[in-house]
C-alpha cells in the first residue's frame, strides 16, 4: 500500500479571504433582512390604501343610493343580492326574513352591493353567499395582511375589520394578523396611534365574534371600559407575534 503524498504547496483559506467571505455573508442576509422589511412594510401601506378606496366607495354608494351598502333594500329597489332594513347599521345577522339565514346578514351584503355585482364601484364580484373559510374569497376581499376584510356594525358605528377567516351565524371569525407594532404603524398613519379609541382600535382574535374582540393581547394599561384613552400598543422588541386584528371606522 502506497501512502498518499500531500503537496505541501496546497494551502486553505486565508484570514483575510474568510473575512471576505463572512463580509459578503452578512451583506446577503442584510439585503434579505432589508428586502423583507419592504416587503412587510408595502403590506401595511396597502391596508392603509384600501380603507381609504373602500371608505370612498361607500360615501359614493350613499351619494347615488341614499344609503349604505348592504343596509339598503337592495334586492328589492336596485337589484342587489339581499335587503337591509336601512337603520344605517351592518348587522351581523338577518334583518328581515328574505335574506335567509343569519350568515346571509348586511355585513355580508355589503360587499355584493359595492362590487361588479351591484354598484361596481370596487373591483371584485363578490356573491353575498354564506362565508365560511372554503367560500370567503368569493363574498369578502381579500386583504393583503392575513385573509380577508369584513364589515359589522357595533351600536351606531359600522367598521371595517382585517383579519377575518369565516363567519359562523353571521359574525364573521378572525385571527391575529398584526404585531403590535405593524398595528401601530397602521393606526399612526390613519389615527392617533391608541389602540382603544378613534377611527383604527386594535382587538384580539376572536372565534365566535370579531366585534367582541377585547384589547389585551395587544396593549399595555388595558382599563374595563372601552374606549381606553390610556392603553397603548405593546411595542417592545421583544413582541414578536401577531396578537392583533384591526377594526376601523367608516370615516364619511
Amino acid at each position: 500500500m502506497t501512502k498518499k503524498k500531500f503537496n505541501k504547496s496546497q494551502k486553505g483559506f486565508t484570514l483575510v479571504e474568510l473575512s471576505i467571505v463572512l463580509v459578503i455573508i452578512g451583506l446577503i442576509i442584510s439585503s434579505v433582512l432589508v428586502g423583507q422589511d419592504l416587503v412587510k412594510a408595502a403590506e401595511l401601506r396597502s391596508i392603509v390604501t384600501q380603507y381609504e378606496s373602500f371608505n370612498a366607495a361607500v360615501g359614493a354608494f350613499r351619494g347615488k343610493y341614499n344609503g349604505v351598502p348592504g343596509d339598503v333594500a337592495g334586492n328589492t329597489d336596485f337589484g342587489f343580492t339581499g335587503n337591509g332594513d336601512g337603520d344605517g347599521v351592518l348587522s351581523v345577522s338577518t334583518d328581515l326574513a328574505a335574506d335567509g339565514a343569519g350568515d346571509l346578514g348586511e355585513n355580508v351584503n355589503f360587499w355584493n352591493h359595492l362590487g361588479s355585482t351591484g354598484a361596481s364601484l370596487i373591483s371584485g364580484s363578490y356573491n353575498a353567499a354564506a362565508v365560511t373559510s372554503a367560500t370567503a374569497s368569493d363574498t369578502l376581499p381579500k386583504s393583503k395582511v392575513g385573509e380577508y376584510w369584513g364589515v359589522f356594525g357595533s351600536g351606531s358605528t359600522n367598521y371595517f375589520v382585517v383579519g377575518v377567516t369565516g363567519a359562523a351565524s353571521g359574525a364573521y371569525l378572525t385571527t391575529a394578523v398584526f404585531t403590535p407594532l405593524e398595528a401601530k404603524g397602521v393606526d399612526d398613519k390613519i389615527d392617533d396611534g391608541r389602540p382603544g379609541r378613534g377611527i383604527v382600535q386594535a382587538r384580539g382574535a376572536h372565534a365566535t365574534d370579531a366585534s367582541l374582540g377585547t384589547l389585551n393581547t395587544c396593549a399595555s394599561s388595558v382599563t374595563a371600559e372601552l374606549p381606553d384613552a390610556t392603553s397603548t400598543y405593546v411595542t417592545a422588541a421583544s413582541t414578536t407575534a401577531a396578537t392583533c386584528t384591526l377594526r376601523i371606522r367608516f370615516n364619511i
